[in-house]
């Protein structure tokens, strides 16, 4: 197990979200995470601090934007790759701990917990 992993998880949006018809600036791909400026206009060239677009890569990007969607990642997937090894440290008598940063309403307590609708009773196996 490594000493640090970096993830980030976008969570689904909510109802205030909804209601306002905000729309999603992030996208995810691989380990790549990418943020739209949507205040600068698109094909507006500028320095590098304005740009429209940003990316960055982290050791895991997960998309839990909409369960619907072939990109989702589920609340099992984000545990069998970051919980699983801090779990099985903890057993082998090792100090471990998860770290949840972010601003309110960022999305550290669904990261961590979950919401009713997407969360499943499942024992998973952690050999």
């Amino acid at each position: 197990m490594a000493s640090v992993r970096v993830a980030v998880r976008v969570r689904p949006m909510n109802r205030r979200e909804k209601d306002l018809t905000a729309k999603g600036i992030i996208k995810m791909e691989g380990t790549k995470t990418s943020i739209t400026n949507l205040k600068i206009p698109d094909g507006v060239v500028g320095d590098s601090m304005r740009e429209r677009t940003k990316t960055f890569t982290y050791d895991f990007s997960y998309d839990s934007m909409d369960c619907k969607s072939s990109s989702f990642v589920s609340q099992e997937k984000v545990f069998r790759d970051l919980g699983c090894d801090v779990l099985k440290a903890a057993f082998e008598g090792y100090n471990a701990c998860v770290f949840a940063y972010g601003q309110t309403g960022s999305g550290k307590s669904y990261t961590m917990m979950g919401v009713p609708p997407y969360q499943r009773s499942a024992q998973i196996n952690l050999q």
